[in-house]
Parts: structure tokens; C-alpha cells; sequence
């Protein structure tokens, strides 16, 4: 099993990747790193089984026809080619998917050192961490103490073995955290991902509306595939909306609502002015994590209506019979 699995949220957001999609071209984009590469008429592949993929990420499926759809869902969305033999999937980034460790000047934000599993390491002194480990020391902001790691970074993967004779490298840059489905963009002073130069609205993280307004945006861009409209009217509803719920619990309502999929709302592409008429509602959905769609109101309208019909009948019958006696 992968230990530790970097995700970049911006990226993720702007390809329209889900949770799932972003977590396995996560797991994808280390490929060519250990897995064996296989040169085709089409380029250089490296082979990736499916049974590979549900060993290694267990939270994201546990079967191997899901794991090849998501494949399918990620080569859809551009970011890497299939291909195969007669026994094996074989994956190639494309020039897009090369993108998702880049910084703005090309550069990669974690690079990946590579090490050799077998052979004997380099012999230049090394830090020593625990009961004489060594381990290649990592600069990531201030120095940390002697033995201060709790899970080594080195440590990315319990077994990396393909049963393909290859070697394997290990990404030794510090882990994205884990990510909830529910969980927001911006949701302290400093923002979770980098907000896009090109979103409309605030950009002081200490607006008011600020935080309610860029989880919305930036959701709804995921979802629809474009900003929001931002113009005097859009500002007041959001601030709104934050005297309405506080500022702590407007922006997650705000993204938990462009995830609710009411056909009025998928229908009006999740307006402010919908979220406003409902604000409490939405929030009292967003906490409970239930959604109260169309549907589900006229399933339990029907439930109550045989409820309540059932319940006349009864009484009905209980006069009868008080009747027959009286007589």
C-alpha cells in the first residue's frame, strides 16, 4: 500500500478532476519513477496493472474494472494516453498531465531523488535518525531536530514491487494533507491552494467576503466550468450570506452548495440568488451532509401520504366495529 499520496488541488480543480480521479493520476504521475517502461510504435508507456492500482490505493477502490475506469476518466480528461498488451495496461503522461508538479516557471515544486532498492546506498556521511538509520536530510523551511520525524518522508510505499524487475524511487518531498470530500478551499487567512490571477471578486484574504466568495467560485468553476459573475449585486448577496451564517460557516456552505445536485438548482447553474433564499436550509444540509433534492422531498411526501392514508383506514375501520357494538 502507498503511504502517502500528493495531490495538487489547484490542478485538480482547473482539469475538473474529482476526488477519486485526482487521487489515481496522483499515483499515476510517480509512474515513470519505478514502474517498467515499455517502448511501443506510439512512444514510451510504462505498464501499470489494474490489480497495481486497488494493491496500492485501497481507499480508492477494491476493484480492478473501477481502477481502469478511472483510467479511462483520466486519459478523457487529457492527462495521460492508454495503451496495452495482452497482459498489462500501459499509461504515458501527455504533455498536460507533465503539468501537474510544474510551478509557473516550469519548475518541479516536489522533485523526486531516486533511489535504487537493492543497492548500496552513497557512501558520503548522512544523517543518522533513530537507532542508527540513515537517512538523506531534507531542507523544508526551518531545521527540524534530531530524530523529529514522526513518519519518516522516505517512506512513501510499504512495497512498490511490480513483478516487472524494475527499480524504484521514492518521493522524499513532504505530503499533501488528506482531503475530505467535503472540505473547502480557503478556509483560514492563508489560502488552502494557490486562487487563480483570473478570479473575479476579492482577492485581500482579509475581506469579509472573501472566503465565502472563493470556495463558491472556485467550486462552481470545477462544476460548470466557468467563474461566476461577479458585479455589486453578487458581493451583496455574498456578504449576505456571511452576516447570515458567520463568517467561520458561510464558505462552507457556500462550496457544499454547488454540490447539491436538485434539478432547480443544477437548472439555474447554483445561483447566489439561490443559495441566499435557503442560506439556513443549505447550512442544516452541509452540517447533516444529507441533501434535500426534489426527489427525496416528493419520496418522503409519498411515504407520509400512505402513512396518513393508512392511519384513515384504520380509523375508519375502528368506527365500524365501535358502531357494530353499540348495536
Amino acid at each position: 500500500m502507498q503511504f502517502t499520496v500528493t495531490i495538487n488541488q489547484a490542478k485538480a480543480l482547473d482539469w475538473g478532476l474529482n476526488s477519486q480521479q485526482a487521487l489515481l493520476f496522483a499515483f499515476v504521475y510517480e509512474c515513470p519513477s519505478w514502474a517498467k517502461l515499455v517502448k511501443t510504435d506510439k512512444g514510451d508507456f510504462y505498464a501499470l496493472s489494474k490489480a497495481k492500482i486497488v494493491e496500492e490505493l485501497p481507499l480508492l477502490t477494491d476493484k480492478p474494472d473501477t481502477a481502469y475506469r478511472l483510467l479511462k476518466a483520466i486519459a478523457g480528461a487529457g492527462l495521460i494516453n492508454l495503451s496495452s498488451t495482452n497482459n498489462i495496461t500501459l499509461v504515458q503522461l501527455t504533455a498536460k498531465g507533465k503539468e501537474w508538479n510544474k510551478k509557473i516557471d516550469g519548475s518541479e515544486k516536489y522533485p523526486t531523488t531516486k533511489v535504487k532498492v537493492g543497492k548500496k546506498s552513497d557512501p558520503s556521511p548522512r544523517k543518522k535518525i533513530r537507532s542508527g538509520s540513515e537517512k538523506s536530510p531534507i531542507k523544508v523551511g526551518k531545521k527540524s531536530e534530531l530524530g523529529s520525524e514522526k513518519s519518516p518522508t522516505n517512506q512513501d510505499t510499504s512495497n512498490q514491487d511490480t513483478n516487472q524487475g524494475t527499480s524504484h524511487s521514492v518521493q522524499e518531498a513532504p505530503a499533501a494533507p488528506s482531503q475530505p470530500a467535503g472540505l473547502t478551499l480557503v478556509s483560514s487567512d492563508v489560502p488552502r491552494c494557490e486562487i487563480p490571477a483570473d478570479m473575479p471578486g476579492p482577492k485581500d484574504p482579509s475581506c469579509k467576503t472573501f472566503k465565502a466568495w472563493a470556495n463558491y467560485a472556485m467550486a462552481y468553476r470545477s462544476r460548470h466550468g466557468a467563474w461566476p459573475v461577479w458585479n455589486a449585486k453578487a458581493g451583496g448577496q455574498i456578504g449576505q450570506l456571511v452576516d447570515r451564517l458567520g463568517i467561520d460557516v458561510a464558505h462552507h456552505v457556500a462550496a457544499y452548495f454547488v454540490r447539491i445536485n436538485d434539478s432547480k438548482l443544477v437548472n439555474r447553474l447554483h445561483s447566489l440568488g439561490d443559495l441566499l433564499q435557503n442560506a439556513e436550509a443549505y447550512h442544516t444540509q452541509w452540517v447533516t451532509n444529507r441533501q434535500m433534492t426534489g426527489t427525496t422531498a416528493r419520496q418522503i411526501e409519498q411515504t407520509q401520504a400512505n402513512y396518513s392514508a393508512a392511519e384513515q383506514a384504520l380509523e375508519a375501520l375502528r368506527a365500524k366495529r365501535a358502531a357494530t357494538h353499540a348495536e
